[in-house]
């Protein structure tokens, strides 16, 4: 039997309780007095479904969507409140069954672009800004809320697995979803921790939208198309969150042509290239344990073998993080070109130590010289992407990677006019390669500044 997920044992609480402007009112225009005393309307439609409809409660995320919505409607439909309360309450209803609860109204915000939950506090991101957002009503219903958040992806929130990441899908809104990294209460002394970065179809933006906001400047864009067009290996470099898996989504629209079969590898799906014949592969980062290999959890390692079995022109990796990232520069060694990935980095020059950090964490053995050899050989240009104290994402350098694995700039931000500038041109050799190995024209890029 599924009880209300969000209402905690003892005195019923509703965590809605600090958010409804007004309270429900009925069609005489009186408010709307419930049968049981101390009862909202909220609890009355959640006892009355679970009175006529426990088959749909016990599991609604398995039931028939359009049998548990018809079921709320007409669990609302007994209540006698006018339209605007009854449409109020359904959807708030809808959302505790299907949803995110009362997280819903941020995830339908297309402004919002992370939630947090720290405990009771939640917190939202707004054109790179964080503020609060709401305050459920206790400690114990963030829990309740990490709860239906586990439940309605089929997964137990439960103390043996404190760390979870998976991904949230929205049947009800397609294209849309979010990525959703959860730490346990018994891990979190303040209260149960949700990140949340959403994914939002209707806000996918493409390489002039980039423009727009002033990501990066159009001779900046056109270089990389061009580059990435023309066979060059691209790391796209930054801290979490400043942008890099949109501006790579954006770059590769315009860089990849619509005949090319490209394989995307991640721990959850973000990249999303809007290319025509694209293959999206999901595996974590870490090497599965036996157990997880029984649920069928598969390693982006175990990725990389298949994909030698797979018909491909390019191979897009969304974070190198993992032993899998030298998989990729080995596979950058024996491609044409045209690969990119992301990386967290607080500068690029820190490339190499980062490998190098990988390679000892996960102990594969390698030396650090042969790791930076292995840069220098593979890796053509390093765009580093940032995050200024305004909350404005920008590109701040874009480098060539020298045969000594260092870096020579060709383009860098400018703090005095607040502009990335070109400081150089790439090397003969790059600048040949690209003319050798263009598989497309380019598609302009400059005019659509304007």
């Amino acid at each position: 039997m599924l009880t209300n997920p969000l209402r905690p044992a003892g005195p019923p609480v509703n965590p809605w309780e600090r958010f409804e402007a007004e309270p429900l009112t009925s069609r005489e225009g009186s408010t709307a007095a419930s049968s049981a005393a101390g009862m909202s309307e909220y609890d009355q439609v959640m006892d009355w479904l679970q009175e006529h409809h426990a088959d749909l409660l016990a599991d609604p995320q398995k039931a028939p969507r359009s049998a548990v919505t018809a079921a709320i409607h007409a669990a609302v439909m007994t209540r006698a409140l006018r339209k605007g309360d009854a449409d109020r309450l359904t959807e708030q209803v809808t959302d505790q069954l299907l949803g995110a609860g009362p997280l819903a109204p941020l995830f339908r915000d297309p402004a919002v672009t992370e939630i947090l939950i720290n405990g009771p506090q939640v917190y939202v991101e707004r054109q790179g800004r964080l503020a609060p957002a709401l305050a459920l009503s206790s400690p114990d219903a963030a829990i309740q809320c990490a709860q239906l958040l586990c439940r309605h992806e089929g997964r137990e929130y439960q103390s043996s697995r404190p760390l979870m990441n998976f991904m949230w899908s929205d049947p009800g809104r397609p294209g849309d979803g979010a990525r959703i990294n959860l730490v346990h209460h018994s891990k979190a002394p303040n209260g149960v921790a949700v990140s949340i970065r959403k994914r939002n179809a209707e806000r996918l933006l493409d390489l002039p939208d980039l423009l727009h906001l002033g990501m990066l400047s159009a001779p900046a864009a056109d270089l990389l198309v061009e580059a990435l067009a023309g066979g060059l290996n691209v790391i796209f470099s930054g801290a979490p969150g400043t942008g890099k898996t949109a501006l790579m989504r954006a770059i590769g629209a315009h860089a990849i042509r619509s005949t090319e079969r490209v394989i995307t590898m991640e721990d959850v799906e973000e990249l999303r290239l809007a290319v025509p014949h694209v293959v999206s592969l999901i595996g974590q980062t870490d090497r599965p344990t036996a157990e997880e290999r029984v649920r069928g959890e598969v390693s982006q390692e175990d990725l990389f073998r298949n994909t030698l079995r797979m018909r491909y022109d390019r191979l897009w990796m969304g974070e190198l993080r993992g032993p899998e990232a030298f998989d990729f520069l080995e596979a950058m060694m024996s491609s044409v070109g045209g690969m990119a990935s992301s990386i967290h980095l607080r500068r690029p020059e820190l490339l190499v130590s980062r490998l190098y950090q990988i390679a000892c964490k996960y102990q594969l053995g390698m030396p650090r010289d042969l790791i930076a050899s292995m840069v220098a050989e593979t890796i053509d240009l390093t765009v580093q992407v940032d995050r200024d104290g305004t909350g404005h994402r920008h590109v701040t350098r874009i480098a060539e990677v020298t045969e000594t694995a260092g870096l020579q700039d060709v383009f860098r931000w400018n703090p005095e006019t607040a502009q990335l500038e070109a400081v150089a041109t790439l090397s003969p050799a790059r600048m040949a390669w690209m003319r050798e190995h263009t598989r497309t024209v380019a598609k302009a890029v400059s005019h659509v500044a304007n």
